[in-house]
């Protein structure tokens, strides 16, 4: 059966580079990969811009004089050829020999592909002139398989939504920050659309309703087509109600015994529907911090959505606070709270790389008094700290010194 490549790869044509000029800032990170034998790895949540950073290595690879018939891109978004199939077709479409030849070999929602990791496999073992690069919408097709079959094979590169910076850049608005007590006014004004516009595409519509639609049929799709299909679900909606519960109520502490109840299923459909949100990268779950990092995973767990902008796109009446705490856990891959039975709460603790603490607290205040850190000095006292951090809805720095603490207040951005 023959494949129509020409459909996908457009650079064939003489003289085409793909239109995307903008580009994200893990673009450079991609492009230190190139010359790299394993394969190429990008996953995150739908939408946001995983083709078009393909699409941009193609044209890098374009502007670095390798020809274009060496370059081959496939989607299967429609069509589940096998690699081999796509790879013989194109050796006999472009007269190509891949045996002999370096080609660069790009597979896009490459997570609908039956058994995608043993097919590369064989090639990659075999074939070390392929360069390939993969991408899935989510780390739950993608991650697993790879790391079953194609452990030591693989450099991962996770696509978070757009950070502040990044929005500014888009919207060719990153100026501003290099003045940030001048353009005051006009940063917290762009913050403000930012938290509904952490995908690209929504940087350019006019009004919060189409937002909110938009990025509504992201989290349908991830729940009614990609989740339902791979697991064969039972209830979709349940999925979807639990997504809407924790948008509803950012970093809400989940007790999977009421919720299953208020839902009316079992606790263990509970537990596996969030281990499959989670999985999706469409929530992000926290564990209690202990100092036995075991026992932090037994004891409570907090939950947020992936990105504010979804979380505002299920709520009419958000929560501010909660919010901005939603914007910094979507641009950090931070995996603990502290919340200690008389309910002493911080926002986030870090464990270092050499296992130092750092507690972090998120305040959606332009003033920060002093009864504003007790929870967080009542943290340092117990796990015997000298410094932490706050983050403020604020554009300078300070630093706060109660007794021999040192508390740094950072700006948001």
């Amino acid at each position: 059966m023959k494949i129509n490549l020409n459909k996908f790869n457009r650079h064939w044509e003489k003289g085409y580079y793909y239109p995307y000029p903008k580009k994200r800032d893990i673009f450079e990170d991609l492009i230190t990969s190139l010359e790299k034998r394993q394969i190429v790895e990008i996953t995150g949540l739908r939408r946001l811009g995983k083709t078009v950073l393909m699409f941009q290595l193609i044209n890098y690879l374009l502007e670095k004089k390798v020809g274009p018939f060496h370059i081959l891109y496939f989607s299967f978004d429609e069509n589940q050829f096998s690699i081999e199939e796509i790879i013989n077709q194109y050796s006999l479409q472009t007269n190509i020999n891949y045996k002999k030849e370096k080609i660069y070999l790009f597979l896009d929602e490459i997570q609908k592909l039956k058994d995608f990791q043993n097919q590369i496999k064989v090639y990659y073992d075999l074939y070390p002139n392929i360069k390939f690069f993969i991408s899935g919408s989510t780390s739950l097709f993608i991650r697993k398989k790879t790391q079953e079959s194609l452990a030591g094979r693989t450099i991962s590169f996770m696509i978070k939504p757009l950070s502040f910076l990044e929005y500014l850049k888009f919207k060719e608005k990153d100026e501003l920050l290099k003045r940030p007590i001048l353009y005051q006014t006009e940063i917290e004004k762009e913050f403000h659309n930012y938290l509904q516009s952490q995908f690209i595409e929504t940087i350019e519509m006019n009004s919060l309703e189409e937002k909110k639609y938009y990025l509504n049929s992201i989290i349908k799709k991830i729940v009614f087509e990609d989740l339902t299909f791979l697991f064969n679900l039972n209830y979709p909606q349940i999925l979807y109600q639990i997504v809407q519960y924790i948008g509803q109520n950012p970093g809400v502490i989940i007790n999977n015994l009421n919720l299953a109840s208020e839902l009316k299923v079992s606790n263990k459909t509970i537990s596996l529907y969030l281990s499959y949100l989670e999985d999706s990268l469409l929530i992000k779950k926290l564990y209690n911090f202990s100092r036995n990092l075991f026992a932090s995973q037994r004891k409570l767990k907090k939950y947020y959505l992936a990105s504010p902008s979804l979380s505002l796109a299920l709520t009419d009446f958000p929560d501010q606070g909660k919010i901005f705490e939603n914007y910094f856990i979507s641009q950090n891959d931070w995996s603990y709270f502290y919340r200690d039975p008389a309910k002493h709460e911080v926002d986030f603790v870090v464990v270092g790389k050499n296992k130092n603490i750092i507690p972090i607290e998120i305040k959606f205040k332009k003033e920060i008094k002093k009864e504003d850190l007790k929870n967080l000095i009542i943290f340092m006292k117990k796990y015997k700290l000298n410094k932490a951090y706050v983050f403020y809805y604020q554009l300078n720095k300070k630093i706060i010194k109660i007794k021999n603490k040192q508390l740094i207040l950072l700006p948001y951005f």
